[in-house]
């Protein structure tokens, strides 16, 4: 499977904790800011990998190590 599958398989999963903190904790919490910020850094990642051919997918995976 290749890097952008990955990426919206994270990205989706990164999603639904971020809506299901928001739900259990409020819009505004420490832990739904922070999953919304990971979401960003994840969208911004698959922006760059889908702009660019030439890129490898494998110069992401250090950015991608602390998402689970």
């Amino acid at each position: 499977m290749g890097s952008h599958y990955y990426l919206k398989r994270q990205m989706e999963v990164k999603r639904k904790q971020m809506v299901q903190s928001a739900y259990q904790n409020g819009f505004t919490s420490d832990e739904t800011v922070r999953y919304s910020q990971e979401l960003d850094h994840l969208l911004n990642i698959y922006r760059r990998v889908s702009g660019s051919h030439s890129e490898n997918s494998a110069d992401y995976e250090g950015t991608l190590g602390y998402v689970n």
